[in-house]
């Protein structure tokens, strides 16, 4: 054999053995990802959970995704070990044959009634630590969906709201117009500290997490998750401007914190096509309805809720949550019905819109305001 053969087969060897050893490597990292995720104390679907057709899940995925706070409420509440209660509440419907996905926010004061397992509070937040399912807490949340909105539910990841500041802190910040100033006010001195003013920051996990909790508003849960949705599409830029390569570099810092059904398959497959949006693919919208008040019957004392409108919400999900289902009608939803009278601040209810078109213009050129 010539010299010039030996070494064009010595270069073929030696590329095999890189891209073999590159094989073993990132089968050897994805099978320690994988083993990382865990149900925790999220637990399982359970069998009696209703999930899409199966004639339809190659056309849409629905998931329940939920940030848990395990840490005591305003009001002193201590959850206990594993019985957080979810702080933010996401329906999620990814349509795979349009390439599209709609986020539906459930704002988490939500008044779901008395027959309810909640502790007394009536409120959807309360779900999933104090339903029935001490095991599956995720499936006490995903059958009150099916119930009371009628709505599938495939897939659930949940992540621990303490910890999401460390997420974004691996991702070295995301870079947010934040629409207004945030403004934090101490509930025992009433004192007010400026979280953000309004602007283009590059968002710590620290003032990601502040952001995402504040509720020091007039419409205060309401407002809240109009001002998460521009975090949402900071986010979303963030992941866009990652090669496939950094997003799997980042999942051990994002697995630490989460708790889902899926393998990291499922979860790198979600992402991969995630990443093929674009902003006008990705639609949010907040649910129908304004406050109300209703009686904790662990208590008997009064406590603010935001009640739904069935008929809108109907509309909504008939629209933009149900791509290959028939329509549902309002009655069949099993939310309490709220008087017209007991929307005593009046109500809303907006259009799903893309992240695409959240105004990020200055005020005084037109853009949002406080």
């Amino acid at each position: 054999m010539s010299t010039s053969k030996r070494v064009v087969v010595i270069v073929c060897i030696v590329l095999a053995a890189l891209v073999l050893a590159g094989g073993i490597a990132f089968a050897a990292v994805y099978f320690y990802l994988d083993s990382q995720i865990t149900e925790g104390d999220a637990g399982q679907l359970t069998s009696d959970v209703v999930t899409t057709a199966p004639e339809m899940k190659a056309k849409v995925v629905h998931y329940l995704v939920c940030g848990i706070d395990y840490d005591a409420d305003d009001d002193g509440r201590d959850y206990g070990e594993g019985q957080g209660m979810t702080d933010v509440i996401l329906y999620v419907s990814l349509d795979v044959e349009k390439n599209t996905m709609n986020a539906l926010q459930i704002p988490r004061d939500t008044y779901v009634g008395e027959q309810v397992s909640t502790g007394g509070t009536c409120k959807i937040n309360a779900v999933y630590s104090h339903g029935e399912d001490t095991t599956n807490r995720i499936s006490n949340l995903a059958k009150l969906l099916n119930d009371q909105f009628q709505l599938p539910v495939d897939h659930y990841v949940t992540i621990d709201m303490a910890a999401f500041k460390s997420l974004i802190n691996v991702l070295g910040g995301v870079e947010m117009y934040v629409p207004w100033d945030i403004v934090q006010k101490d509930k025992v001195t009433g004192q007010e500290t400026l979280v953000a003013n309004q602007g283009v920051h590059r968002i710590s996990g620290e003032t990601a997490e502040l952001i995402l909790r504040n509720r020091n508003y007039s419409q205060a849960d309401y407002k809240r998750l109009e001002t998460q949705q521009y975090f949402y599409k900071a986010l979303f830029s963030t992941f866009k401007s990652f090669p496939m390569s950094d997003v799997i570099k980042v999942m051990p810092g994002f697995i630490t914190y989460v708790n889902t059904d899926m393998s990291v398959g499922d979860m790198l497959s979600f992402a991969s096509v995630i990443m093929e949006m674009e902003g006008t693919d990705i639609g949010f919208v907040r649910c129908p309805g304004g406050p109300v008040t209703r009686l904790n019957t662990a208590t008997s004392k009064p406590e603010a809720c935001y009640g739904i409108n069935k008929d809108n919400l109907a509309v909504l999900l008939n629209d933009h949550f149900r791509p290959y289902a028939d329509p549902v009608p309002a009655d069949t939803l099993g939310l309490p019905l709220i008087p017209e009278g007991d929307f005593t601040l009046g109500q809303t209810n907006e259009d799903l819109h893309s992240i695409e078109s959240l105004d990020t213009a200055d005020p005084a050129d037109g853009g949002p305001a406080g």
